[in-house]
């Protein structure tokens, strides 16, 4: 694969909301600059007790829902003879579903076990109830035993600080000279990050992570303990989810009305030739101009979908993933309508097209010339945005949380540590 299709899909990764690569990134700066700071500053004992929380965690957090929707999908799902795969906001809306029948062509997920029409059919075999009932119970069941594991993590990482305690406190005893701990083995740490980034999931991230906030606030074993939880937990909250969408916003912003280089497309469309021939051969607000407008009924606006594959807004859409496609057995394309459209975002794919075609024209540059300067700052945007969530995550707020400890406790020692050995409580 040329170096350029991979930067641009690592950019077009890195950018995407529904991806958890990028949070990966911050999390993974997060928990292993924490981990370091905890055995520098706390000593083995927390050092430990932070590795298994933080990364112990991520496997869970990365992993779990996916793992427990995929055991259902092989149970439940099968049992029933519904396919997972067909989403459920089109079983929901009746337009939205005979159209999906009527235009149903290819095999799902090109793989030619099962028709796009036979899997949707099977899911309205009973107006949908059945379908839409599993989705939920998936998504519930999977939220809960996905807490429900982190739950278990924490209280198994607390009773085994507790034994190291005892464990320290009884070698004092015997020599205390021979207080020597190895350093913790990272191996079986490591294997649970690989089986969760085997995984890919897309929803109920934020849930879980409230959930994972909750339970480390009400579990914490003391005052400090529950203001360090505090700082670590809000600001991880803010910038995984709040922060990086505010430099985004701002990045795009500052490109769009001062450098008059609208950067809000995914770097998948700008780096489309499509795109680049349509501006090229100024067809872009012709294209845009023949889409349904507000008053048009869903059907006729999935329809032009179906019927235009050639017009700029629908290519772009399939670059950007708004709109799926399948094949059948010759290899020719089709709309896959078992995958949910959303008219909306489709519709404000074509008003950025229309801006920069605006912004285009203002700039009497070469369209060669123009696209670049585009991705450039994309990629920038982007790198920006990781480079200042990992600063955040990495670097200040271990320093805050440090600091803060040693501002209550005169120490940068582990106090959950020194808890125990006062109540004798391991």
């Amino acid at each position: 694969m040329p170096i350029q299709a991979i930067s641009t899909k690592i950019i077009s990764t890195l950018g995407n909301k529904e991806s958890l690569l990028p949070i990966m990134i911050k999390d993974g700066v997060d928990s292993l600059s924490l981990t370091y700071k905890s055995f520098k500053e706390g000593g083995v004992i927390e050092g430990i007790d932070r590795a298994t929380d933080e990364f112990g965690t991520q496997a869970i957090w990365i992993g779990g829902i996916p793992l427990f929707k995929k055991l259902a999908d092989k149970t439940i799902y099968k049992k029933a003879n519904i396919n997972p795969n067909v989403d459920p906001r089109i079983i929901s809306n009746k337009e939205y579903s005979l159209w999906a029948v009527k235009n149903a062509k290819g095999f799902m997920n090109n793989n030619k076990s099962q028709s796009v029409k036979s899997a949707i059919d099977d899911c309205l075999k009973d107006g949908g109830k059945l379908a839409g009932n599993l989705f939920i119970t998936k998504i519930i069941a999977a939220t809960i035993l996905t807490l429900g594991s982190f739950f278990l993590l924490t209280k198994t990482k607390q009773n085994n600080t507790k034994h190291n305690v005892k464990k320290e406190m009884n070698n004092s005893l015997k020599n205390e000279n021979s207080n020597k701990q190895n350093s913790p083995s990272f191996k079986g740490i490591a294997s649970k990050i690989t089986e969760g980034i085997m995984f890919n999931p897309v929803h109920n991230m934020k849930l879980i992570d409230a959930g994972i906030t909750s339970e480390r606030l009400l579990c914490s074993r003391n005052k400090v303990e529950f203001i360090e939880h505090a700082i670590k937990e809000g600001g991880f909250l803010f910038f995984i989810y709040g922060f990086g969408n505010l430099i985004e916003k701002g990045i795009n912003t500052f490109s769009d009305k001062i450098l008059k280089k609208p950067i809000n497309l995914p770097i998948d469309v700008l780096t489309d030739k499509n795109l680049s021939d349509s501006l090229k051969n100024n067809t872009i607000l012709k294209d845009i101009y023949k889409l349904p407008n507000q008053n048009k009924s869903l059907t006729e606006k999935l329809d032009f979908i179906i019927n235009n594959p050639d017009n700029i807004v629908v290519k772009a859409a399939k670059s950007a993933k708004i709109i799926s496609e399948v094949s059948d057995k010759a290899g020719k394309k089709f709309v896959d309508t078992s995958k949910y459209i959303n008219i909306k975002e489709f519709n404000n794919l074509g008003e950025n097209l229309k801006n920069l075609d605006k912004c285009y024209k203002m700039s009497n540059s070469a369209t060669k010339s123009f696209i670049n300067k585009l991705k450039y700052l994309k990629i920038a945007s982007v790198s920006a945005n990781i480079a200042i969530s990992c600063l955040f995550l990495g670097y200040i707020i271990p320093k805050a949380i440090y600091k803060y400890r040693n501002i209550k406790t005169g120490t940068t020692k582990f106090h959950v540590t020194e808890d125990l050995k006062k109540t004798n409580n391991c």
